[in-house]
């Protein structure tokens, strides 16, 4: 089980929206349902467009489209003009964060269709509704490790903290599973191995809204929340170490039937407890 520090701090801003570059695009593609999965990669994930279907190129600075100013409303009208010019990868080529207050984020995209969208997949939120799959642990066992480690779950939690919107302060709590840094060894995959390696990506949730919790409970001012916001994750990340370390202890990674049903009870409890902290 591996387990990444992650902290992300940016000052963001915006008032922006996405739009088509004429005279690209392929007019006779078809749109896609309102429900299709749309995979977003960043400019540090690996893709070779060549060779894929590129759609269009789109950007976040037409504000008659709709307005979108976070990183996040933006990324969501990038997903739906996706699917109406029936591409199912954004892949971002630019991101420009705030530069004064009242800015928004700037962010460029090309729109891609491609095959088999989910094996260009780096990295995913948690959601109730996604299970890990061994097809999620795309990393390779080094050949040197230890024989003994069966599988590596790499979960990162984080926080992005905003300052310069108009809309006030604000942090982001995030909770993803890092698909290239975990990995399995093939001779190893039982179902009762991935059911503990899935416990090990609840547990990050379950840290992940306890620390939004604290951060909702927490007088947040534009002279403290850096500070302040840091101080909590550090603290929250902490015992979130110490609990993944307990976890793998008492069920042996997964090896003790008991325990391990223990801790998935305990989990889902504290995973319902929190519900109104989920993204």
């Amino acid at each position: 089980m591996k387990h990444l520090l992650y902290i992300f701090i940016a000052v963001c801003i915006c008032s922006c929206s996405p739009k088509r570059s004429p005279g690209t695009g392929d007019n006779h593609i078809s749109p896609l349902p309102d429900t299709t999965f749309i995979l977003v990669l960043s400019q540090e994930d690996r893709f070779n467009g060549n060779g894929n279907g590129k759609i269009a190129v789109i950007n976040s600075s037409d504000s008659t489209i709709s307005p979108a100013c976070t990183y996040e409303e933006i990324i969501a009208r990038f997903k739906q003009i996706a699917r109406a010019q029936g591409a199912n990868l954004v892949r971002i080529t630019s991101y420009k964060k705030p530069g004064y207050k009242g800015d928004c984020d700037k962010i460029t995209a090309r729109l891609y269709k491609v095959d088999n969208v989910k094996a260009f997949e780096q990295k995913f939120e948690w959601s109730p509704d996604r299970k890990l799959t061994w097809d999620d642990f795309k990393g390779t066992p080094a050949p040197n490790s230890d024989t003994n480690v069966a599988a590596r779950t790499s979960c990162r939690f984080g926080i992005r903290i905003d300052t310069m919107y108009a809309s006030g302060n604000r942090v982001v709590v995030t909770n993803e599973f890092i698909c290239r840094q975990s990995s399995v060894r093939p001779e190893r995959k039982t179902a009762a191995l991935l059911a503990h390696e899935q416990l090990h990506f609840d547990l990050c949730e379950v840290y992940a809204r306890l620390l939004r919790k604290q951060l909702a409970n927490t007088q947040l001012t534009p002279a403290n929340i850096n500070r302040v916001s840091t101080d909590i994750f550090l603290e929250t990340y902490r015992i979130y170490k110490e609990t993944q370390w307990k976890y793998d202890e008492e069920t042996q990674h997964g090896l003790k039937p008991e325990p391990q049903a223990r801790w998935k009870e305990n989990i889902g409890k504290e995973l319902a407890a929190l519900a109104e902290y989920e993204y």
